[in-house]
């Protein structure tokens, strides 16, 4: 069953430069992204939902238009606005950036963009393993490789469709084999395994946002994880920009290039001038550079 649903996210809106750095060609990590659309399977009440989402339109007047396998429509377009962040509004971050010239040259160049959001905790803890002191596309390509490994798939109209990881099936692995299977150190492959078998414990996301500081106490307890791990974490699942790491390389590079700032001390004073917004922040200094 198919059902066609329209969306108009608030204006202005940008992802598909986003989509285009954070995906790989024809590959799931887990979303597919090509021609301007992307396609992934979710799970409401543990039940895969694939769905595709164009991109018709940015800019001023944006427009979505998703296709959704499933009796359960309206659910999960609730979903795929939250991943997209349609209900965002960027013109209060431009505002606040109107008193830092270059800052505001970046975020009027990227106008709109915003990354978008994973809704799960333990999605976002592997998803961010991966990303440890490695290059962007070698993680992308470490990610495909697992979700092809371990991952729901279906094949609709000639196209595959990939699930992330259920936790069921990931905490029943060996390390050696997500290891031979997926090409990543044994210790990755080790805190991978531990995060699945902690899934039923994790906080909510909503638990995340309102005690952050709890959540990285918490899940730092876990061996492979660190304060890094733990706030990219939190950014990744959270409704708003309050939270990430500013003493992330990207970030620290993208500040020394464009605003030739090297003291982390300054780039936290910075980021939190711009409150709710601060991850946004970070987000596109890191991008730019």
């Amino acid at each position: 069953m198919k059902e066609i649903r329209k969306l108009i996210p608030k204006s202005p809106f940008l992802i598909t430069p986003h989509l285009e750095k954070f995906t790989l060609p024809n590959e799931p990590v887990p979303c597919i992204y090509e021609n301007r659309s992307c396609r992934r399977i979710i799970y409401i009440k543990n039940k895969p939902v694939p769905y595709k989402v164009r991109i018709t339109r940015e800019g001023k007047h944006p427009l979505l238009e998703a296709e959704i396998y499933s009796r359960n429509a309206n659910q999960a377009l609730e979903i795929i606005k939250k991943i997209y962040r349609t209900d965002f509004d960027y013109r209060p971050f431009l505002e606040k950036c109107r008193f830092h010239r270059d800052i505001y040259r970046i975020a009027k160049k990227w106008e709109g963009l915003r990354p978008t959001r994973i809704l799960s905790t333990y999605e976002a803890l592997i998803d961010t393993i991966f990303e440890q002191n490695i290059a962007l596309k070698i993680a992308l390509k470490a990610k495909a490789r697992f979700v092809k490994a371990f991952g729901e798939r279906r094949i609709i109209d000639n196209e595959y469709y990939f699930g992330f990881p259920m936790q069921e099936v990931i905490s029943k692995l060996d390390p050696k084999e997500i290891r031979e299977k997926v090409k990543i150190p044994l210790n990755k492959a080790k805190a991978i395994i531990e995060v699945a078998k902690i899934a039923e414990e994790l906080p909510s996301i909503e638990e995340v946002e309102e005690r952050p500081d709890e959540f990285i106490e918490f899940i730092t307890q876990v061996k492979g994880i660190g304060k890094w791990t733990a706030e990219l974490t939190i950014a990744k699942v959270s409704k708003g920009f309050k939270i990430g790491p500013f003493y992330d390389l990207a970030v620290k590079r993208g500040f020394r290039k464009i605003l030739g700032i090297k003291d982390e001390k300054r780039i936290k004073k910075i980021m939190e001038e711009f409150e709710e917004y601060g991850d946004l922040l970070l987000y596109l200094i890191a991008f730019e550079s």
